[in-house]
């Protein structure tokens, strides 16, 4: 038996309604769990798979996987990217802030939810290179720690 571990996206419920029908043979234990915020199974996904390795499998940010791997730990990634969106368009600022441009935002204070969450990455890497805003001009602000 296979374990894996995902949130209960959108783009995942096909595993969790029965949608997706497995081949004879192959036995995966799905369990729901939330990366930030509890679920069925619980909460701390990337915890609970990088540090504790409990599942066989899980959804994780690649920037995590990155820093893993760096770091000797032994992992395989699965390139499957089931959320594809553009980091300039969530991106939000406050409408008083004095931000017309990407550019506004060097010598700022921006807030992520981590520094290693997949879209923030995409985002730093597209504000230098799209908007020329290097990574050190930003003061960031994280709500939650990183995993690893």
């Amino acid at each position: 038996m296979i374990t894996l571990a995902l949130d209960r996206y959108d783009r995942h419920l096909p595993f969790f309604d029965g949608t997706v029908r497995l081949p004879e043979g192959l036995d995966i234990r799905l369990f729901q769990v939330g990366a930030a915020s509890a679920l069925r199974d619980g909460g701390g996904r990337h915890e609970r798979m990088l540090q504790d390795g409990e599942f066989d499998a899980a959804e994780m940010s690649l920037a995590s996987y990155i820093v893993a791997k760096s770091r000797g730990l032994p992992f395989t990634a699965i390139p499957v990217f089931p959320r594809r969106l553009f980091s300039q368009g969530q991106i939000f600022v406050h409408t008083k802030s004095g931000i017309a441009s990407p550019r506004d935002l060097a010598g700022r204070t921006v807030g992520l939810q981590s520094f290693q969450t997949t879209l923030a990455v995409l985002a730093k890497g597209d504000l230098a290179a799209e908007y020329g805003v290097p990574l050190t001009s930003i003061k960031w602000r994280v709500k939650s720690a990183d995993t690893i």
